[in-house]
């Protein structure tokens, strides 16, 4: 989950089956879309996937301060820290 395009893209691609709650580690969030893909027989999956293209929009968008904050657990000024540190090779 490090890699916040590959992340963006499983959330607007896959979120109707729980794939992005898996690669978040919230193993029961994921399980809970699988479930209600199939007991609703496809209605739930229509659901799950228009805010899956929502959610993977608003991570596409964001910054990679605010993404690292929100789904890697950083605090901001530890990822203000490490980008300038990692442009930096010499």
């Amino acid at each position: 989950m490090e890699n916040k395009v590959l992340f963006g893209i499983m959330t607007l691609i896959f979120n109707c089956v729980g794939v992005p709650q898996f690669m978040k580690g919230d193993i029961g969030k994921g399980i809970l879309h699988i479930v209600l893909t199939f007991c609703t027989c496809g209605v739930g999956e229509v659901v799950l996937f228009i805010l899956g293209l929502i959610e993977g929009i608003k991570i596409l968008k964001m910054s990679d301060a605010e993404y690292g904050e929100k789904y890697l657990g950083k605090a901001p000024a530890a990822v203000a820290e490490e980008a300038p540190a990692a442009e930096v090779a010499e």
